[in-house]
């Protein structure tokens, strides 16, 4: 079927608030209206997304729902029973937006922000597909798998607890920026310093900055001297790491935010990271190799993605412990002797990278709505 012969298709698009949601929902969407350019898709996130939405480029969404901040069950305290006051509420909310909005499809990105939606859909015979970012789901994927039309995955062996009735491995949809500017990099041929690139994430960047910069001030001054840091702090550290590398006497940029990642990419000759899947991706994208401490919290599922992309070659982890500084300080200090050893981690990391994932997950998202058109509701 062409996209001219059928009328303008209508879209839902449920995302958690942090950027491993948010992020590729965006690149979703934009490569949906790329592609049928009349289509009409809108979000439904919550608050604290909002200064991520607010970055993005105008037009991708029709319009942008804010949910109040809850989240699911874990243990049992007061806080846990929120949701099931809520519950109700965003269900009949649910069932209001999708009766007003009329999609031919739902997507889910993940988070609790997708479970009322992409459930009240299911329960509205509207086509569903969601998108699992990490290795290990979060709860609301969990529940939602058995009950959605497909489910797509980043990571080939998805640890599903539930055998999804349709799954398609296709990576993470990257920014349209991002892969523009993989596709376009070239080996610099400037002579600069050896360049570690730092990224916490959103949300584990405490933790990591600690350990790097414990690390880095572990080196001589000679092995400094051959390095340059850029160094994504957020927004709680950015005083104190800058402090520390000036009294280093340190090649370094630091930054509580960057949002043209693409630009750090083609600068670095290794990342010192979390193993967020979007941060892993985009890496792979640019084929840049990483030392990986995962953020150990939010269920672990870090460990889980590192350990993917460390079985095929593309980067080293270590758990976040009292050792893991001791042993970024040994790899550093290899790295930085024997620059030519990570050629090898380079090119598998490079082997990984999905650059049509986005495209994919168009096809299937169009391939959906077309089989189930004619399904009763």
């Amino acid at each position: 079927m062409s996209k001219t012969s059928r009328p303008a298709m209508r879209l839902v698009v449920y995302a958690g608030p942090t950027g491993g949601h948010i992020y590729p929902a965006q690149s979703f969407s934009e490569g949906f209206r790329r592609r049928f350019h009349d289509s009409r898709i809108d979000l439904v996130t919550c608050h604290r997304a909002k200064s991520l939405i607010e970055k993005m480029p105008q037009g991708i969404f029709h319009s942008v729902s804010y949910l109040p901040e809850f989240g699911l069950p874990g243990g049992f305290s007061w806080k846990t029973l929120k949701p099931f006051f809520l519950f109700p509420h965003l269900f009949f909310q649910a069932l209001f937006f999708l009766w007003r909005t009329k999609p031919d499809l739902c997507v889910g990105f993940g988070s609790f922000v997708s479970y009322p939606g992409m459930m009240t859909a299911h329960a509205l015979k509207i086509p569903t597909l969601i998108h699992e970012q990490n290795r290990v789901p979060g709860k609301a994927s969990h529940w939602l798998v058995p009950h959605m039309d497909a489910v797509t995955e980043s990571f080939e062996g998805t640890r599903f607890l539930q055998a999804p009735k349709v799954l398609y491995t296709v990576g993470l949809p990257l920014r349209s920026f991002i892969v523009d500017a993989a596709a376009g990099a070239k080996e610099g041929t400037v002579p600069r310093p050896f360049t570690l690139l730092v990224v916490g994430g959103s949300q584990g960047a405490q933790g990591l900055n600690a350990i790097v910069t414990g690390a880095i001030a572990a080196l001589s001054d000679e092995e400094r001297s051959k390095i340059a840091v850029i160094h994504i702090t957020g927004k709680r550290d950015h005083a104190w790491v800058s402090e520390r590398y000036a009294q280093l006497a340190l090649s370094s940029e630091v930054h509580p935010f960057y949002s043209a990642m693409d630009e750090l990419f083609q600068k670095a000759d290794i990342a010192i990271t979390r193993a967020g899947a979007n941060t892993l991706f985009e890496l792979a994208a640019f084929g840049v190799p990483a030392f990986v401490i995962p953020y150990p919290h939010a269920g672990g599922h870090q460990k889980f993605n590192a350990q993917s992309f460390a079985e095929k070659g593309g980067l080293i982890f270590h758990e976040e412990s009292p050792a893991a500084k001791d042993w970024l300080i040994e790899h550093l200090r290899h790295a930085i002797e024997y620059p030519g050893s990570l050629v090898g981690f380079a090119k598998a990391m490079q082997g990984l990278a999905r650059p049509g994932a986005t495209e994919e997950l168009v096809e299937i998202a169009r391939k959906l709505i077309e089989t189930c058109e004619n399904r009763p509701r």
